[in-house]
């Protein structure tokens, strides 16, 4: 792929590359002990003690330890002033309340009260949240994105395209354990869309024209005025789904967030940038928005025809629009501008781009779905909720009808020999 064909590329093109000095040894045991510690044994613990199992103490420690440990090489790698380390006091020290919550919970110096077991689980599942962070802060120190005067830009894609991933995920688990219409939430899925539609809306109207950094002109440029109308609209359309769900069964669906993804996915196919290799990345965003919205459409339709019963377990095309919803993330995420300039130095062309966020989409979606089955294979299968109608259950009903029926006639019949 030749970057001159992907047009004029700005003056600080060339920093956007792969670092020049290779990575060391520090650095590699520090990103597979913190990988294993977070992304394995932390949530296996988290699983584990939302199963109740007796072994979840002896896990969580060993993930703290290992966590720690690699925390301690990252530092050691000589680097500690960036982004990514001062991240890593968080993270340590996250670390430690948590691992003194499961010590005196364990040892029973705390009372096992119904707070500090719901602090302790709600800490247990932020690390999940804390690695996912983690690992979007390494990325962008160790490539250096972010840092070149478009802060708001890189602090939209990311925020937004988070949001998008997390929602996906939370659709995701909610169906695997509630059942396809995920009853116990007492809402439709479109209030917890909304509520993500807003919170990127008001990310993306107040950081898409650079406000957190000044990068030298005040002017609005095609792309602020698109971008930052997006941010309206989805703020505008979550607000109208949070009303319309808002005392609706869970399912009572409302189309309005698929209306607006199919909007802001036309939107962004015929989106224009200055170079050709990110207008390309914006057609696979909008491409995969649109997919999202007629894939939550034709959900919708199928859910309001009773094709699958309350309490049952997700069909096939309910995983579809969490696919999409989770591709849409990684695309917006992957697209901007530090982002692109990297490709195209990298001599990466938009097809090997989309493959690559494709394949992290799969994974993502198989990791999720692996502490499921996992929590499954822990606390047992859930039970069948639905239960459809035996042949007394049903003869009882045709009885009671036909009951109903003659009286109705006999009532008839005798306002028929009054008149």
């Amino acid at each position: 792929m030749d970057p001159g064909a992907m047009g004029v590329l700005p003056d600080d093109a060339p920093l956007y590359k792969w670092p020049d000095k290779p990575m060391g040894w520090a650095l590699k045991v520090h990103l597979a002990l913190t990988l294993f510690a977070y992304i394995v044994l932390l949530p296996a613990g988290f699983v584990m003690e939302m199963a109740s199992n007796k072994h979840q103490s002896l896990v969580q420690l060993g993930g703290a330890l290992v966590g720690f440990l690699g925390i301690v090489f990252g530092w050691v790698h000589g680097h500690i002033d960036n982004p990514y380390a001062r991240y890593g006091w968080f993270a340590v020290s996250m670390l430690l309340v948590h691992t003194a919550l499961n010590l005196f919970l364990t040892l029973g110096i705390l009372k096992r009260s119904f707070r500090a077991q719901c602090m302790y689980r709600t800490l247990g599942g932020l690390q999940v949240l804390f690695a996912y962070i983690g690992m979007v802060i390494g990325i962008i120190t160790y490539l250096n994105l972010c840092s070149q005067g478009h802060l708001g830009q890189c602090i939209s894609h990311f925020a937004r395209g988070s949001a998008l991933l997390m929602g996906a995920m939370f659709i995701l688990v909610a169906m695997r354990l509630f059942g396809a219409i995920v009853v116990e939430l007492r809402r439709p899925i479109e209030f917890y869309i909304s509520v993500i539609m807003i919170t990127v809306g008001l990310i993306g109207t107040f950081t898409e024209h650079n406000f957190f950094q000044s990068s030298g002109t005040d002017e609005w440029s095609h792309k602020d005025l698109q971008h930052t109308l997006i941010g309206v609209s989805w703020f505008a359309g979550g607000l109208l789904g949070l009303l319309m769900t808002w005392h609706s069964h869970p399912r009572y669906r409302t189309p309005v967030p698929a209306i607006i993804f199919i909007a802001t996915g036309i939107s962004m196919i015929i989106h224009q940038q200055d170079l050709a290799m990110s207008s390309r990345t914006h057609f696979m965003f909008g491409a995969s928005l649109v997919c999202l919205g007629v894939s939550f459409i034709c959900e919708i339709t199928l859910l309001a025809s009773g094709f699958v019963k309350d309490r049952e377990q997700p069909a096939p095309f309910q995983y579809l629009p969490v696919f999409f919803m989770c591709a849409s993330g990684l695309f917006l995420m992957g697209s901007n501008r530090d982002m692109v300039l990297f490709l195209i130095n990298s001599q990466v062309d938009v097809g090997t781009y989309s493959l690559l966020l494709l394949s992290l989409c799969f994974v993502t979606m198989f990791y999720f779905n692996a502490l499921v089955d996992f929590y499954f294979a822990l606390a047992g299968p859930p039970e069948p909720k639905y239960r459809p109608l035996d042949d007394c259950e049903v003869s009882g009903r045709h009885s009671h009808s036909s009951q109903t029926s003659t009286l109705h006639s006999e009532q008839d019949l005798s306002s028929a020999n009054l008149a």
